[in-house]
C-alpha cells in the first residue's frame, strides 16, 4: 500500500483572471476515493470524543465520581484556561513545521499515540476516594493532559481539512463526508457509553470493566484511524519554503478577517446549543419526562443527520452554503419549544418525532460550519499573504473547547442553583424538586431560542457565496505563483536550496494512489 503526492498544475502556474461575469473554473479533483475515505474516517475522534464528553462527562463526575454538580463544572472550566494558550500555540507550531511528511501529519501521528493514555486519566475510577480535594485535583490534571493531546490531534487535522485538496468543490464534498463520519462516531460512541454507564449503575458491570472499555476500547477506536490519516493522506495547498519567524501576534491574526469573525460566531451558536442540550437531555430523560430514552433521542438525531448528508452533498455544489446553514433553524427552535414544555406522565413517542425535527436545522448548521471553514482560510490567505490554516484551526478548536467547558460549567451551576439533588457514589437516584425540573426544561429552551436565533441572523449576513469562493481559488493560484510556494511535503527538502533551485533528478511524482 503506497501513496505519493503530485502537485497540481495549479500549484506552480499562475492563472488568468476569469472574465467579468463568468464562473471561475476549479482545478478539478485531486484525491483518490481511498484517500477521501481514510481522511473522512479520521474524524471519528472529533465526533466521538466531543459527543462522549458532552453527553456523559458531567454525569460521570456527578453520579459516578461523586462531585457536586457546581464543583464538577468548575473543574472542567479550570482546565480550559490552559486551552487559551494550548490551541492557538499548536496552530502556530504546525503552520511553521516543515518536514518531508508535511506540516500537519507528523503531529496527528504523535497525538494519536497519546490518545489512549490521555483517556486513561480522563475516565479514571476514583469514585471511592475519600478525599474530595484529591478528586478535584486529579480531575483537573487529567483534563489538562487530555486537552493537550486533543489539541495535538484536532488542530492539525482541522488545518488538513483546508489543504487536503485545492479544488473548492472537492474540498466541500470531502468535508461533508468527514462530518458524516464524525456524526456516525458521535452516535455510536454515545449509544455505547450510555449502555456501559447504565450497566454499571445497575450493577451488571464492574468498575474495572467499565474503565477498560472507556480508555482502552475508545482510545484504540479513536487512535487507529488517525494513524491511517497520518500515513495515507497528503497536503496539497502550497506553502512558503521558509516559515515566518515565530510571533505570538499570529494568534489574533485570524480575527482580522471579517468572514472568520462571523464564521466563529456562527460556529459558537450551534456548538454551545448541542453541548447544553446533550448535557441536559440525560437529566431530562431521568427526571423531567421519565420514560424518554436518551439512546433513542441521540439515535434519531444521528439518523436524521446521516440521511441529510446525501442531500447536503448535492446542495453544496449548487446552493450558497450559508443558505443551507440557516434554512432549517426555525424548525429546530419550534421543536425545542415543544420538547421543553412536553408534559410528564404521558406517552413519550412524540418527543422522538420532535427530536427528529429539531435535528434537521441544527445538524445542517453544524455540518456546514466545517464545509465553510476552508473558504474562510482561503479568504485569510488572500488578505494576509500566507496560509496560516493552523492558526485559524487553533482558534476554532479553542472556541469549541472553551464553549464546551462553559456549557458544562453553566449546566452544572444551573442544576446547583435550582436545587438538583445528586446521588453520592453507590447511592440510589434521588427525587428532584420542582425547581430543578424547571431548571432542566428552561435551560434547553432558552439556549436554543437565543443561540439558534442569533445563528440564523448571522448566517444571513455571511458574504462568501459560491461565486466568491470560486473566484478566491483563481486568485490564490496567481498569488501563490508570485510568492514562489511549494508543496508542503517538499518544503523541508526545498528549504535547503535557494528559491528556484532543485537537486539533480528532482521531479514531480505521480498522482496519489493507494
Amino acid at each position: 500500500m503506497s501513496m505519493s503526492y503530485a502537485a497540481s498544475p495549479a500549484d506552480s502556474a499562475p492563472s488568468t483572471p476569469a472574465p467579468p461575469g463568468s464562473t471561475p473554473q476549479t482545478s478539478g479533483p485531486q484525491m483518490s476515493g481511498a484517500e477521501r475515505a481514510v481522511f473522512a474516517f479520521g474524524d471519528v475522534f472529533g465526533g466521538g470524543a466531543a459527543a462522549t464528553l458532552a453527553v456523559l462527562y458531567l454525569f460521570y463526575l456527578t453520579d459516578i465520581v461523586g462531585l457536586p454538580p457546581g464543583l464538577a463544572g468548575t473543574t472542567v472550566v479550570v482546565s480550559k484556561v490552559w486551552d487559551a494558550i494550548n490551541h492557538p500555540l499548536m496552530g502556530i507550531i504546525t503552520d511553521r513545521t516543515r518536514t518531508r511528511w508535511g506540516r500537519r501529519r507528523p503531529w496527528i501521528f504523535a497525538g494519536a499515540l497519546l490518545l489512549p493514555p490521555a483517556m486513561a486519566g480522563l475516565w479514571a475510577p476514583i469514585g471511592d476516594w475519600d478525599s474530595q480535594s484529591a478528586k478535584v485535583w486529579f480531575v483537573i490534571l487529567a483534563h489538562l493532559f487530555w486537552t493537550t493531546v486533543a489539541s495535538i490531534v484536532a488542530v492539525p487535522y482541522g488545518s488538513l481539512s483546508t489543504e487536503i485538496t485545492t479544488d473548492p468543490d472537492e474540498r466541500s464534498r470531502v468535508n461533508v463526508l468527514r462530518l458524516g463520519c464524525a456524526t456516525f462516531s458521535a452516535v455510536g460512541c454515545t449509544l455505547v457509553m450510555n449502555a456501559l454507564v447504565n450497566a454499571f449503575t445497575e450493577g451488571h458491570l464492574s468498575m474495572t470493566t467499565l474503565y477498560l472499555s472507556l480508555f482502552l476500547g475508545f482510545g484504540t477506536f479513536f487512535a487507529v484511524p488517525l494513524l491511517f490519516v497520518a500515513r495515507f493522506t497528503h497536503e496539497r495547498a502550497p506553502v512558503a519554503e521558509h516559515p515566518d519567524a515565530f510571533n505570538l501576534k499570529v494568534v489574533i491574526s485570524p480575527f482580522r478577517i471579517a468572514s472568520f469573525r462571523r464564521l466563529t460566531a456562527m460556529y459558537l451558536c450551534p456548538s454551545i446549543t448541542i453541548d447544553i442540550v446533550t448535557s441536559v437531555i440525560l437529566y431530562y430523560a431521568l427526571y423531567a419526562v421519565p420514560g424518554v430514552r436518551t439512546v433513542l433521542f441521540a439515535g434519531i438525531f444521528a439518523v436524521v443527520t446521516l440521511v441529510m448528508l446525501p442531500v447536503l452533498l448535492r446542495l453544496v455544489d449548487r446552493v450558497d452554503k450559508n443558505v443551507i446553514y440557516y434554512t432549517g433553524i426555525p424548525l429546530s427552535i419550534l421543536a425545542m419549544v415543544a420538547i421543553a414544555f412536553y408534559p410528564s406522565g404521558t406517552i413519550v413517542w412524540p418527543v422522538y418525532v420532535l427530536a427528529g425535527i429539531f435535528a434537521i436545522g441544527l445538524a445542517a448548521a453544524q455540518v456546514m460550519i466545517w464545509v465553510m471553514f476552508p473558504d474562510v482560510v482561503d479568504d485569510g490567505e488572500i488578505a494576509q499573504g500566507a496560509r496560516n490554516a493552523g492558526s485559524f484551526s487553533g482558534v476554532m478548536v479553542l472556541v469549541r473547547t472553551m464553549a464546551s467547558a462553559l456549557a458544562t460549567f453553566a449546566v452544572g451551576w444551573v442544576l446547583e442553583f435550582t436545587g438538583y439533588q445528586h446521588a453520592r457514589h453507590g447511592e440510589a437516584r434521588l427525587a428532584q424538586p420542582e425547581s430543578a425540573l424547571w431548571g432542566i426544561r428552561l435551560t434547553m429552551l432558552i439556549t436554543v431560542v437565543v443561540l439558534m436565533g442569533l445563528a440564523w441572523f448571522l448566517a444571513r449576513g455571511y458574504t462568501l457565496n459560491r461565486a466568491r469562493v470560486l473566484q478566491l481559488s483563481v486568485d490564490l493560484e496567481r498569488a501563490r505563483a508570485a510568492r514562489h510556494t511549494v508543496a508542503p511535503e517538499h518544503a523541508a527538502h526545498h528549504g535547503a536550496h535557494e528559491p528556484g533551485e532543485h537537486e539533480a533528478g528532482e521531479h514531480e511524482p505521480d498522482q496519489p494512489h493507494i
